[in-house]
């Protein structure tokens, strides 16, 4: 067991990179946050004030990895710049979180995934998780129980919405890449099963979000053993944060609701979902599995145990692949 805490450095202020420094100060007894990076000065200088003393802060990558006090860290930069970030964490050989996804391409994913596995290979333990923190949601897990049971029968579709707020600066393929990743990473996770196709469908364009964007988006992807989800993004739905899941099965339909209640459809007798005040983004609603993320994560540091719910570069790339084939159903 370590005897001090693990000192991580954050790359990234924003949303994400500040939910897991606040996580980890108010929740993970074995780290604390000793370094972040950010090009936004004022956003950095203020995060760093509250979380206390003995932050250091960094305006470009390589200035916070030379900096001698940070033994792993979380990567929660832009999307485009996981990469170089990833290239430099391997480099000295730190243990990382890096947020979703791997990379912006597929060409890119299957790069840098090689490169980790050769660093990992070399240095005989792992080093890279990617942050799929919907595996360590109290309802995910609970619906991966129900469906594992048998009780309702094989899984044979899922019904997928995954509506944002907004999603300023996304792009029509960051649907899939920035927004439906988490989907084809978790359905992976569900059913031990890999993705044999996606294609993308159009419905009418919200008038409401930018030019150029299509948005929303359907997409119907189906898994080698048969299993077809049928999917909508919505990158702004301007109502409320909204994640559900239905899986129809053989003898009756489990949900997953918009506040992580289990509504069950079977034997004769339906459940009801929760109602009630929406949240402006994923940050409250997966708080907890953010927290038990983070906490699967320093304890694979701590004790020398990897936790197999983590997702490692392999997932990442799966996810990535996945993606790969919605974009390219893109027309």
């Amino acid at each position: 067991m370590s005897k001090t805490p693990i000192r991580v450095g954050v790359i990234g202020t924003g949303i994400m990179g500040a939910g897991h420094a606040r996580f980890l100060t108010e929740h993970v007894k074995d780290a604390r946050v000793s370094a972040l990076m950010d090009v936004d000065e004022s956003r950095m200088g203020a995060l760093a004030k509250e979380l206390g003393d003995g932050v250091a802060t960094f305006t470009t990558a390589e200035d916070f990895y030379a900096h001698p006090d940070i033994d792993a860290v979380i990567i929660a930069s832009p999307d485009a710049l996981h990469v170089p970030h990833l290239r430099l964490a391997l480099a000295k050989g730190l243990p990382t979180l890096c947020e979703k996804p791997i990379a912006t391409t597929v060409d890119d994913a299957r790069t840098i995934v090689a490169e980790v596995e050769a660093t990992e290979k070399k240095l005989g333990k792992s080093l890279v998780h990617l942050g799929f923190m919907r595996r360590f949601d109290p309802s995910y897990v609970k619906l991966k129980k129900m469906l594992e049971s048998g009780e309702y029968g094989a899984p044979l579709v899922a019904r997928i919405s995954t509506r944002n707020v907004s999603s300023p600066g996304i792009t029509t393929p960051g649907l899939y890449t920035n927004m439906a990743v988490h989907d084809f990473d978790i359905w992976r996770w569900l059913t031990g099963d890999n993705w044999d196709s996606v294609v993308t469908h159009y419905p009418k364009s919200n008038s409401l979000s930018p030019a150029g964007l299509k948005d929303p988006l359907i997409f119907v992807a189906q898994l080698k053993g048969g299993i077809t989800m049928v999917a909508d993004v919505v990158a702004n739905d301007n109502y409320g944060y909204d994640v559900r899941t239905e899986v129809i099965c053989e003898k009756g339909s489990v949900e997953m609701g918009i506040f992580g209640d289990i509504i069950t459809r079977h034997k004769m007798v339906a459940g009801v979902a929760q109602g009630g005040p929406m949240v402006e983004n994923w940050i409250p609603r997966f708080e907890d599995a953010y927290i038990e993320e983070l906490k699967a994560w320093i304890a694979t540091m701590t004790t020398g145990v990897n936790n197999p719910n983590l997702a490692t570069a392999a997932d990442g790339l799966a996810a990535a692949e996945a993606c790969q084939m919605g974009v390219a159903s893109l027309n």
